[in-house]
């Protein structure tokens, strides 16, 4: 696996899991104890996906570079 096929899953699976947190989050609140700020949790996730997809997209954009000049 290249360089930058392993960091392109590595993203992938970030947003992956932000986004399964997130859904959780919402669905069930009960999960999280009484003293957790659900909103807080949630902006935290969120926060995590927009890094890794911000990421992913600077990545393939390199990717495309490679390709384009092939």
């Amino acid at each position: 696996m290249s360089r930058i096929e392993s960091l392109k899953k590595d993203y992938e699976s970030k947003i992956l899991e932000a986004d399964e947190n997130i859904k959780i989050l919402l669905s069930n609140p009960v999960i999280i104890p009484d003293h957790t700020d659900i909103n807080k949790e949630i902006d935290q996730q969120l926060e995590k996906k927009e890094k890794n997809y911000s990421k992913l997209q600077h990545l393939l954009s390199y990717i495309s570079k490679e390709t384009d000049g092939k």
